[in-house]
């Protein structure tokens, strides 16, 4: 073998390495990729506080509103206020994009398995102050939220949830339940 031959040959074989060299370099500059990078999309609403989009579950950061099946009072009546939550979320999201950012090492509840929390906008406009606003979510007690305005908004105004009786999200988990639940 020439030469000349042996040095293209090795040139050849350099330039995968270089190439990957260079990529990881760039890769390296442009800094750490965040866990979950930005979902856009329809999305699948779950929940008042629970949606897919693009295969990913993801709740509402800053909010808990009522479980599937919850029940709450108004008028002396019964409704299934998950479901009501659940279609405020729906009405929010209908016919508009959903950009939503997961946020590192936010998961409900720090529940293994749980769904990642995020910071999800419709039209620019935050959809966990948008639930919180129409009263089909609540703040929970535990939390820093900036949505606090919101539900004082919401609740002097009696909107959603705040027109009736209800137990809040977080102790309807724990089985705590309106006397006229356990009484149907």
């Amino acid at each position: 073998m020439s030469q000349r031959a042996g040095h293209r040959l090795s040139r050849a074989r350099r330039a995968p390495a270089l190439l990957f060299a260079a990529s990881l370099t760039a890769a390296c500059a442009a800094g750490p990729e965040p866990l979950y990078g930005e979902l856009r999309g329809t999305p699948q609403v779950i929940a008042g506080d629970l949606i897919e989009l693009q295969g990913q579950r993801l709740r509402l950061a800053g909010i808990d509103a009522p479980e599937p099946g919850q029940q709450c009072l108004f008028r002396d009546k019964l409704y299934d206020c998950g479901e009501l939550a659940r279609a405020a979320l729906l009405d929010l999201t209908a016919g508009v994009e959903v950009i939503c950012q997961p946020l590192a090492g936010g998961t409900a509840e720090a529940k293994p398995g749980a769904a990642p929390t995020a910071r999800c906008t419709a039209q620019g406009y935050d959809l966990s102050e948008g639930m919180v606003y129409t009263g089909w979510a609540l703040v929970p007690p535990e939390t820093t939220s900036p949505y606090a305005a919101q539900q004082r908004q919401a609740e002097a105004a009696g909107h959603g949830l705040w027109r009736g009786r209800f137990v809040t999200p977080w102790d309807w988990v724990r089985g705590k339940r309106l006397p006229e639940e356990e009484q149907g």
